[in-house]
């Protein structure tokens, strides 16, 4: 996928990968934009099912419309059966990396933390 060109982002890199698909990072090559590309593992782009359940991923999300929920911009289906979605990135550490490197969070921060999740 690095080096593709996903509506009107290139891939660059992998972001992250889980079951059912990887997360990449593209850009705009004309303003220079960077945000996240979910895409579904190829085998799953066949399933209706969970391709309707993706899609209803990104509609609920925009539904919704909360600042600490990503936004997402885009989704389709390329000409060769990729299934993907187009989403804000968002950078920094991820809550499980620094869990990972610090072991204990201060107390105020998991306030401000579980404050924030149950907001979204």
């Amino acid at each position: 996928m690095i080096g593709r060109s996903i509506g009107n982002y290139k891939i660059t890199r992998v972001l992250g990968e889980g079951g059912m698909g990887t997360v990449y990072l593209a850009q705009h090559p004309m303003i220079g934009k960077r945000v996240a590309v979910k895409m579904l593992r190829p085998d799953l782009g066949t399933d209706p099912g969970l391709v309707s359940r993706f899609f209803q991923e990104a509609r609920a999300v925009n539904e919704i419309r909360h600042p600490n929920i990503v936004d997402i911009s885009d989704f389709g289906k390329t000409e060769d059966g990729f299934v993907y979605f187009v989403m804000e990135l968002m950078e920094g550490r991820s809550l499980r990396e620094r869990l990972t490197a610090e072991r204990m969070l201060p107390l105020a921060d998991v306030v401000t933390i579980s404050l924030q999740v149950c907001d979204a």
